[in-house]
């Protein structure tokens, strides 16, 4: 076999080592990359089960498309605020939350802090126009008069109040 590509090159000719150079620069990159086949549209079958003004109990099926350049993580990407459901709603107060406080721990650039808060006021008031309470993981300071208004409320009777105490007692 006195192929040119399985010959030895003579180092110390320097002939021989342009030669070579130059063959290797003239030779065809045998690497082609592959064409990238175009993203498929990430697409949501939705069902909705009419309660009333539709024909009740008919079902309606239809696709969403999701538009392109919406991040893809988390339950609630991509959903404009107002047709979130109360529960994403409050999942997306959430992330919104975490989102404002860890951008304001790392001191990050005002911009990033600027953007966290605009969207968490945003969230914000969608759950005030709904009526719907920010939820908190802080317990509330029980006084006497939030347990008369409970017991005024018909939630907890005065009889209950004394069995926990005579119980707490023992």
């Amino acid at each position: 076999m006195n192929d040119e590509k399985n010959t030895a090159v003579d180092f110390d000719n320097p002939e021989a080592l342009e030669a070579e150079l130059a063959a290797a620069e003239a030779a065809p990159e045998e690497k082609k990359a592959k064409a990238k086949k175009p993203a498929k549209p990430r697409v949501i079958k939705v069902k909705f089960v009419a309660d009333r003004d539709i024909a009740a109990g008919e079902e309606i099926e239809f696709d969403y498309e999701i538009p392109k350049g919406t991040s893809t993580r988390g339950a609630v990407a991509g959903i404009p605020l107002e047709d979130m459901t109360n529960d994403q709603l409050k999942i997306e107060y959430r992330n919104a939350n975490s989102v404002y406080y860890k951008s304001k721990k790392a001191n990050k650039n005002p911009d990033t802090i600027e953007k966290a808060t605009v969207r968490l006021n945003n969230v914000k008031a969608e759950m005030e126009k709904r009526g719907i309470q920010p939820t908190s993981r802080q317990t509330k300071d029980v006084d006497a008069q939030t347990i008369a208004n409970l017991i005024m409320a018909g939630k907890v009777s005065a009889e209950d109040i004394q069995a926990f105490l005579n119980q707490a007692a023992q």
